[in-house]
């Protein structure tokens, strides 16, 4: 097209004046605007180019709940997409990818991951709602793997921002500012049920079965759902916060469901219902959670290993 314009001026220029349509100058100038125009067109039918994923991130990677106020929180840049999390338990938006925090389990890891419209990338962020989870395992007692102990914001190891005064009092119990089991609005304590539980939130499984939590004789294959109620001074300020468990009670390791044994390993690797009193009549539950679903963690606790 180009070439038959050019080819189009330099006849009209042999032309005498009279008989030229308009002038040159003119004809050069709708070359140059359809030279810029067709241009448009070309960069239009390039391909995009690929979203940058540090565009998308959010203001920290550990947020808490409060108690008095709600907390939303929005990625840095307005993004247009679909967000997705693994595992389950991350109130969040999958057009916006806002979090809301105080409708979200606590105490887990989160993976996000963003989709851009039109875009076949995915980008990545890890989120943890701080909080205390436990273990999916099981404990045999009479291996000497009778306490099971909370981790702290989704990290093993991590010590529990508990205080103590260094001032025993006569019965030996410590001033902690961390406290586990309680006063909740259920008006259920763990330790009403026979569960024993201190103030940094271990739980002895031996004296745990022993105060007959699973009845004075604890029937093999029987489970317990409870709500642990807790509260932490961190930057939760001390809300209460909660997490539904799961115990089990198996005579032998052979007495445990290869099922159970199955979504402990799946659950792990995903991670990386209040009982009234101490009657044996309890509802029968399933032994295994939905795919993805990492709540509530499962203490299985086994009498002898065989």
């Amino acid at each position: 097209m180009r070439l038959h314009l050019l080819q189009w001026l330099r006849l009209s220029k042999k032309r005498p004046a009279s008989m030229r349509p308009f002038p040159a100058f003119y004809g050069l100038l709708f070359l140059l605007v359809l030279v810029g125009v067709n241009a448009c067109v070309q960069d239009s039918s390039n391909p995009s180019q690929e979203f940058d994923c540090e565009d998308f991130a959010y203001s920290d990677t550990l947020f808490y709940i409060s108690a008095t106020e709600n907390r939303q929180i929005s990625p840095v840049n307005v993004l247009g997409g679909v967000f997705s999390v693994s595992p389950e338990g991350l109130a969040i938006d999958p057009k916006s990818g806002v979090i809301d925090v105080n409708a979200s389990e606590t105490g887990l890891k989160y993976k996000i991951s963003f989709t851009p419209e039109g875009e076949s990338v995915s980008c990545e962020q890890f989120v943890t709602i701080g909080g205390v989870n436990y273990a999916d395992r099981v404990y045999i007692l009479n291996q000497n793997q009778i306490i099971a102990s909370p981790i702290y914001n989704g990290v093993p190891g991590l010590p529990l921002p508990c205080e103590d005064d260094d001032d025993d009092d006569d019965d030996g119990d410590d001033d902690d500012s961390c406290e586990f089991d309680a006063e909740n609005p259920s008006g259920q304590l763990l330790k009403d049920l026979g569960f024993e539980i201190d103030s940094k939130g271990n739980f002895d499984l031996q004296k745990t079965v022993e105060n007959g939590t699973f009845g004075s004789t604890p029937i093999n294959g029987q489970i317990l759902d409870v709500e642990l109620f807790y509260q932490l001074p961190d930057l939760s300020g001390s809300a209460l916060n909660s997490l539904p468990m799961r115990f089990f009670y198996y005579e032998t390791l052979a007495d445990v469901p290869q099922e159970l044994l199955d979504d402990i390993e799946e659950k792990n690797e995903l991670i990386n219902a209040l009982r009234s009193g101490n009657s044996a009549n309890f509802r029968t539950l399933s032994t295994t959670r939905p795919v993805g679903k990492p709540r509530p963690p499962f203490v299985v606790i086994v009498a002898r290993f065989e």
